[in-house]
């Protein structure tokens, strides 16, 4: 779908745009100078007396100026650049603008860039152990009105004890996740996932976008997959991954269902 004159980035991995951006054109241009030369034209007049010999001749000698500036693309112009390659060659880029996810899915394949408009959002889950600096907060404060309750004339029993904040404290440190978008193109669609840069985020991440990204993996009717980082995750081989998530958590909002995608996502934008 062509890219609007003025997108609205969400989000836009620079890296991954410039990496390719130079396959497909050979490289990369940092900048360019634009040169402007403008010349005043010459001045001249004649004065004739009685006779030839009293004739009198002026004039001015033109004038020229350069002016000179050095332009810097922006990557808003590059992005439109590389999805306007991707579209005039589509099969050469393994390409596809996706209109409708349900009717597209059974021939998408892994490492084929794909464009797709969908409704997103940040899992609330995956939201509050993507930002531990708030949850910190959070449970200071909780400490601190449990501490204040008896000053106040007010009981504390219906707040955590400082043993249960201190427990939850450590179990949030533990499962503490990036930031990961899921979407999907209505009730019965499947869904797409895909984890985030938090350098590269430029507002809030919900709501209709258009979603640029490389499929890293599909997931096919009745797989599903955490959205969570575990704990040790890297150590484990796949099949021990799949047994850490706990049947409990498989149904919460921090679990991918299939069919679905994860992407490696390039954009997010309106």
């Amino acid at each position: 779908m062509p890219v609007p004159a003025l997108p609205d980035f969400l989000y836009l991995n620079e890296n991954s745009l410039h990496n390719y951006l130079s396959r497909i054109e050979g490289g990369i241009s940092d900048e360019s100078t634009v040169r402007r030369t403008s010349t005043g034209g010459k001045k001249g007049g004649v004065n004739l007396g009685a006779s030839a010999a009293g004739a009198n001749f002026s004039g001015e000698k033109g004038t020229s100026e350069e002016h000179e500036k050095v332009v810097r693309e922006t990557s808003a112009q590059r992005f439109t650049r590389l999805i306007e390659h991707l579209e005039s060659d589509p099969e050469r880029w393994d390409y596809e603008d996706v209109l409708d996810l349900s009717e597209s899915f059974p021939r998408l394949t892994i490492r084929q860039l794909i464009s797709v408009s969908a409704e997103i959002e940040i899992p609330p889950t995956v939201q509050m152990l993507s930002q531990p600096e708030q949850l910190g907060q959070m449970f200071d404060m909780m400490g601190a009105l449990r501490s204040m309750a008896p000053a106040l004339g007010e009981s504390a029993d219906d707040l955590p004890s400082d043993e249960e904040i201190e427990a939850t404290r450590t179990m949030t440190r533990a499962f503490q996740s990036d930031v990961v978008i899921i979407g999907d193109q209505g009730e019965d669609s499947p869904q797409i996932a895909g984890k985030l840069k938090k350098d590269f985020i430029h507002d809030a991440l919900e709501d209709e976008v258009c979603v640029v990204g490389k499929i890293v993996k599909r997931w096919e009717e009745g797989q599903s997959h955490s959205l969570l980082a575990l704990p040790g995750a890297s150590l484990m081989n796949r099949r021990q991954r799949r047994e850490a998530v706990s049947s409990d958590l498989e149904s919460d909002d921090a679990t991918l269902h299939g069919p679905a995608l994860t992407l490696d996502i390039l954009a997010i934008y309106r």
